[in-house]
């Protein structure tokens, strides 16, 4: 698996516009899974999650790397392409209309997750137990240059302090999301 795919084409991009095909992706965890462990994995149905995974093989995200013929049926195993997507900022630059619809559209998503995950943090049992960490600045005037630099550092030092935190055995451990959004402020017309 690589460690980066750079999304370059407006399909990869529109696939991965869609919530539920990011919910799939995150799913995979560490290892190679067939649609059918997704799909419990997911608590959704096989043939809704069968057909999504579809589309990610078709673009290129996810990948089938193994057929396995089980008791007469054949089980394909797929994993991301990759371990992160980034989307190639010559696309931002285009300014093809259907281009920027759907790196709207993948923000919209990403923020849908984001938000589904802080929703689902906050309902827990005992939600006090399970600390979640919240760091906000506002207000500061960049670039677009200033911005895709910021971005690069925060990246480095994550992966930095992350490149030996994969291990789910580890003791004493709880898996955490990590998210980091930069938006432009926009103040309602009075």
């Amino acid at each position: 698996m690589k460690d980066i795919l750079v999304l370059r084409e407006l399909e990869q991009i529109k696939a991965i516009a869609h919530p539920y095909r990011l919910e799939i992706i995150d799913s995979f965890e560490e290892a190679s899974a067939t649609a059918k462990q997704i799909a419990d994995r997911m608590e959704e149905p096989h043939a809704k999650v069968n057909y999504h995974i579809k589309t990610l093989v078709k673009v290129g995200i996810l990948e089938l790397i193994e057929e396995k013929v089980k008791l007469g049926i054949v089980e394909k195993y797929y994993r991301p392409a990759a371990k992160n997507l980034v989307i190639d900022r010559n696309v931002l630059n285009t300014g093809e209309k259907n281009a920027l619809e759907s790196l709207e559209q993948v923000s919209f998503s990403l923020f849908e997750s984001i938000s589904k995950d802080f929703y689902r943090a906050a309902e827990l049992p005992n939600a006090s137990e399970h600390p979640k960490k919240f760091l906000y600045f506002s207000d500061y005037y960049m670039t677009l240059d200033e911005m895709a630099e910021l971005q690069d550092k925060l990246s480095e030092v994550y992966e930095e302090f992350l490149e030996d935190k994969k291990d789910k055995n580890r003791p004493e451990t709880k898996k955490y999301s990590l998210y980091s959004l930069m938006i432009p402020k926009v103040r309602e017309k009075k």
